[in-house]
């Protein structure tokens, strides 16, 4: 059955990602991982058992680092770089139809038979590997100091693992089956799906053994490993998540308190704070806001150029403009007074869009005469290969991607990656998680609600005005999904939230551009034009369980709608 088997660490892809582990791993990883792919490919009749693989403690370091690899890899970053998922909600378009690509998200063709950014097979696998490890762990010898005193936070990293895979599946599928160890063959391998409400349990438990063994930081050489900062986010997301309408049509106010607690638990350790600097937190190694990053960057030298190419304006060395922001996200942006450029007394000029906007859409969106590495980025129609253009490589909704582009990157004559991290969790997400959970806990906006909200939005290199005092539930309700959208724009967090908040329909529709036409050699022409109408149903909100799945585990039952 395939959801069961092991995957072999000798899988290219598995070596591609493999080359791009915690620092700390690589000398180890060389070495341990030939073997351990020696033996895995062994057959059952023959060559070296798991008991012995597990019997050496180089060798389960390396297999600890493996799953690093294949279980977090580049996370919701980069399913494939030709897919982003901001690209695949209303805040951008990709103008390549790729049949692995975004279109199968906006056209409505999702479907147990189409659906390329699929992780259930995968996820089962690394689940194995985890129970694998989990099974093994305590009995592995531990000879030197270093060994003795790292067994215990390698069993954290293992069942952090675990409940990582778990959490990303009941994130796409809702209620799966729920395997806490080795399966063999001769079991009934038809296992119905567990309930959220139990897979919700299952990796709160998960994570509650990890922050046993999982210290507050590491040390330079041990940077990027799984912290309890992060174990504790993670349930937090998976506690919000929980909360929200998707997965509690009764707005069962208790599962919202939990996510707040659990929320405040992260804020309360006092190690997070946010970053002063908007524009460069994502590219960074080190800084206070990061809660759980990748070390993916200069040493995966493929993926790390593809992203470049993939997202850099065509001007920039050949760039694809693979993620092009949509005017649907544009008009989200605030006045820098903090307006909406609808409401009166914003100072909105229609003639001028651009001009005294909130600081972040500067920092997120390259625009018609932004300045980026040196050049200026005309996206006119006729302003050559960046401006308006059905031509692909060119963008078709007006802008491209700042954000997620380290500046210092370049395809210009000698090509430089820059620092691309890949942040899965970061301080903003805390403190707009706390403040949704709050409110939607509470009868009314309490203080402490504004005071996130204020915090995240008083930034150094941001400072926007406080939130207007004053709101109902529902009002604030709306704000802050809205400083959601703002703050963590062009991050996977959209895909998933408009899910989670059951809005699909209203929101993933019609995608918007800007068309800037130059009537006069001094004068600019801005209009709002269509740039593709999509299609979204409340089935969409969860993935498909995989045909190949439903055949081969007849105890599954398919999500509604499919």
């Amino acid at each position: 059955m395939l959801l069961f088997k092991m995957i072999k660490l000798s899988n290219m892809t598995n070596k591609r990602y493999y080359s791009s582990l915690l620092a700390i791993c690589l000398i180890i990883a060389a070495s341990a991982c030939t073997k351990i792919n020696d033996y895995l490919d062994k057959a059952e009749s023959g060559g070296v058992t798991e008991q012995a693989l597990f019997a050496d403690y180089v060798q389960v370091e390396g297999y600890l680092a493996n799953m690093y690899a294949t279980t977090i890899g580049a996370g919701d970053w980069m399913p494939q770089t030709t897919f982003t998922y901001a690209a695949a909600s209303d805040d951008a378009k990709c103008p390549y139809n790729f049949s692995y690509g975004t279109i199968n998200y906006n056209n409505g063709t999702l479907s147990p038979t189409n659906n390329p950014i699929d992780i259930w097979n995968g996820a089962y696998q690394n689940i194995r590997k985890a129970n694998t490890f989990l099974k093994y762990i305590d009995n592995v010898p531990a000879k030197t100091a270093i060994q003795i005193d790292s067994k215990p936070r390698m069993k954290g990293e293992g069942f952090f693992m675990r409940a990582w895979c778990y959490a990303e599946l009941m994130k796409r599928y809702g209620g799966v089956p729920l395997i806490d160890r080795v399966l063999s063959i001769d079991e009934n391998l038809n296992i119905p799906r567990n309930t959220v409400a139990e897979v919700v349990d299952f990796i709160a438990k998960d994570i509650d053994s990890a922050l046993v063994y999982l210290p507050l930081s590491y040390p330079a050489v041990n940077l990027g490993r799984i912290t309890k900062g992060a174990a504790m986010m993670l349930k937090a997301r998976v506690y919000l998540y929980a909360a929200s309408p998707l997965h509690n049509p009764t707005n069962n106010r208790d599962l919202w308190k939990r996510a707040a607690d659990a929320h405040k638990a992260v804020m309360d350790l006092k190690v997070y704070t946010l970053d002063d600097n908007y524009k460069t937190v994502l590219h960074v190694r080190n800084s206070a806001e990061i809660i759980m990053q990748s070390t993916i960057n200069q040493v995966w030298q493929v993926v790390a150029q593809d992203w470049v190419r993939h997202t850099e304006p065509p001007s920039q060395g050949g760039g694809w403009g693979n993620l092009q922001p949509s005017q649907n996200l544009v008009d989200e942006f605030e006045m820098a007074n903090g307006k909406m450029i609808t409401e009166s007394g914003s100072g909105y000029d229609a003639n001028n869009p651009y001009a005294g906007r909130d600081p972040r859409f500067a920092q997120s969106i390259i625009y018609n005469g932004s300045k980026w590495a040196g050049a200026t980025i005309n996206t006119f129609v006729g302003a050559g290969v960046d401006g308006l253009n059905t031509n692909t490589a060119s963008t078709q909704t007006g802008y491209y991607t700042a954000k997620l582009l380290d500046e210092n990157a370049t395809l210009i004559t000698s090509y430089r990656p820059g620092n691309h991290y890949w942040v899965f969790m970061r301080y903003a997400e805390t403190l707009l998680g706390y403040a949704e959970a709050l409110n939607e806990s509470s009868d009314a906006p309490p203080q402490e609600v504004y005071d996130v909200l204020n915090l995240v939005r008083d930034r150094k290199n941001v400072k926007m005005p406080p939130v207007p005092a004053g709101l109902s539930k529902d009002e604030m309700r709306l704000r802050i999904r809205h400083e959601r959208r703002i703050e963590l724009c062009m991050e996977p967090h959209r895909f998933w939230d408009v899910r989670r908040w059951r809005i699909g329909q209203e929101v993933f529709k019609d995608i918007y551009g800007m068309r800037i036409t130059k009537p006069t050699s001094t004068t600019f022409k801005y209009e709002k034009f269509l740039v593709e109408a999509r299609t979204y149903r409340p089935a969409f909100d969860l993935f498909p369980i995989p045909q190949g799945e439903m055949e081969r585990n007849k105890a599954l039952v398919q999500n509604p709608g499919y």
